[in-house]
């Protein structure tokens, strides 16, 4: 059986932290969490928006915690006063020393593992599940984590947030590791950069998909926003580099201006991809556009060496061509071959809530449901609809309350601009009036103000009604779009969390389940 590590031990990384009582201490394990403390716990204090850690200081060395790590001033903040003899690591942030505490103590898992990080706005989820069924016909064993969930080659493992938080992260990366796994493609959120989450990780590749408005009631602007992502790119290969001194890969979407700004800041091997007629080193010709699939040819040109060769998704929606040429340049970066890559691609599973089809029984129209949920994500969406020239295009779609409010009006003007028929309802409207979500969604589509609104607009704030009524305009030729929750299998509404899945609701109603 190995020895537990030190205290002493696993601050080693951190600048200067002051420490009182004994750092000999063996630690046997790592936690933020007061509730999940264990005896011989390291305790480690967090400051959120709604929790202290410190004020749990006390109680997790009464439950049998073998120290605490705190940020300076926080047990005084608190009101906390801990035994004299308590062992006690003092930090300017806990957030920033967390996770390298915690790669100490599973032993840096990054390091024996091909790490992919997946960045940007849209298009996360997918581009992690391309690269990771790609990685699997290469013949890896291959862990992914992100919105979906973290499994290891299908199987589930326990993990909490797009981007769990840091200790969490790194026992997760532990267990994939000893569990035989070789390589693990995440989704990397920009909170998870921000807070720090995932500091430590020595990643291989990099993808960017693109930056659109989201986010800025976290971030408070786009310039902010981007800087964070950036950091990917620029700050991880420098301070987290991998132990064999491999530059890091960067794939990045030059398609719009942020993405041409990163490739001056990215370090190590970059690598460029677009749709449309930006340069870059990949690019998607002969693209055909089905509701279930999308073909293409992946033009592979550097200036010194120029290939070709053909692409079959079996996913729809104009927007995952680019999310394959990203996992693409991903996958070739990384040594794998063109016939693993197409036998990857062409074997993808649906992606739970990304223009995913409902089946419709012959009726003659689509239904697709899409987590769509931002004006990007959205125009995408609809955009990807057109290129497959419906008779008429039906959006049932809502703006989640909590949230950015700036992008309700946009998202409005879009569907009611591309759009035949759309339909307002609610999203996940937490602690926030859902009539008043809908007021500022509509504000954007009043067409006395814009002539290109052309829209049937209807609002029904209960989302099932808003989905049947979708369903009970749609004609042969249509396709009916339901935005915005995709995989979600609930709603928020105030407190509570109630059980409700586009996809099960649609099929219900198909069925006619709802009159």
């Amino acid at each position: 059986m190995e020895t537990s590590p030190q205290i002493s031990q696993l601050i080693g990384s951190l600048k200067a932290p002051l420490t009182s009582g004994d750092m000999t201490r063996p630690v046997g394990g790592l936690t933020h969490d007061s509730r999940n403390v264990q005896p011989d716990d390291l305790f480690i204090c967090l400051e959120g928006a709604a929790h202290d850690g410190h004020k749990y200081a006390a109680q997790v060395l009464e439950k049998g915690a073998i120290g605490v790590v705190v940020n300076a001033s926080g047990l005084e903040k608190a009101g906390i006063v801990l035994p004299k003899n308590a062992s006690v690591v003092t930090v300017p942030d806990t957030r920033a020393a967390l996770p390298l505490i915690a790669c100490e103590f599973y032993g840096n898992p990054s390091h024996d593992l091909l790490m992919i990080g997946v960045t940007g706005t849209n298009g996360k989820t997918t581009s992690t599940r391309l690269v990771a069924e790609i990685l699997r016909a290469a013949g890896k064993k291959v862990g992914t984590i992100g919105t979906l969930g973290s499994e290891l080659d299908g199987t589930p493992l326990p993990s909490e947030h797009t981007t769990p938080e840091a200790d969490q992260l790194q026992c997760l990366l532990a267990q994939m590791r000893d569990r035989g796994a070789e390589a693990v493609v995440m989704e990397v959120s920009s909170h998870a950069i921000s807070q720090h989450r995932t500091d430590g990780i020595a990643f291989n590749a990099a993808i960017f998909t693109n930056l659109t408005q989201d986010h800025l009631d976290y971030h408070k602007s786009m310039e902010a926003y981007f800087e964070t992502k950036a950091r990917l790119f620029s700050e991880y290969p420098l301070l987290y580099p991998r132990p064999d001194k491999k530059p890091l890969i960067s794939i990045i979407n030059v398609g719009q201006w942020e993405g041409r700004d990163l490739v001056t800041r990215a370090r190590g091997d970059i690598l460029t991809f677009a749709i449309g007629e930006i340069p870059a080193v990949l690019k998607a010709e002969n693209v055909e556009l089905a509701p279930e699939s999308a073909k293409f040819d992946v033009v592979y040109d550097s200036g010194v060496e120029k290939f070709s060769f053909p692409i079959c998704l079996p996913i729809g929606g104009a927007f995952q061509v680019g999310n394959a040429l990203g996992a693409i340049g991903a996958c070739l970066r990384l040594g794998v071959s063109k016939e693993a890559i197409r036998a990857g691609l062409a074997q993808l599973p649906p992606v739970p809530g990304r223009f995913e089809a409902v089946p419709t029984g012959g009726k003659g129209f689509s239904v697709i449901v899409d987590y769509a949920h931002s004006p990007d994500g959205l125009e995408n969406l609809l955009r990807s609809a057109k290129e497959l020239h419906p008779a008429r295009i039906i959006t049932v779609f809502g703006c989640g309350g909590n949230r950015d409010k700036t992008k309700r009006p946009l998202m409005g003007r879009l569907a009611a601009t591309l759009s035949e028929i759309a339909i307002v309802t609610s999203d996940n409207p937490r602690n926030e009036n859902p009539d008043d979500i809908i007021a500022e969604i509509t504000a954007g589509m009043n067409p006395t103000n814009d002539s290109g609104i052309g829209a049937e607009i209807h609002v029904e704030p209960d989302r099932k009604k808003a989905i049947a009524l979708a369903i009970s305009q749609a004609q042969p030729g249509d396709i009916v779009l339901i935005a915005g929750k995709g995989h979600e299998d609930y709603q928020i509404v105030g407190d509570k969390v109630l059980p409700f899945d586009d996809r099960l609701v649609a099929k219900e109603i198909l069925n006619g389940g709802l009159s």
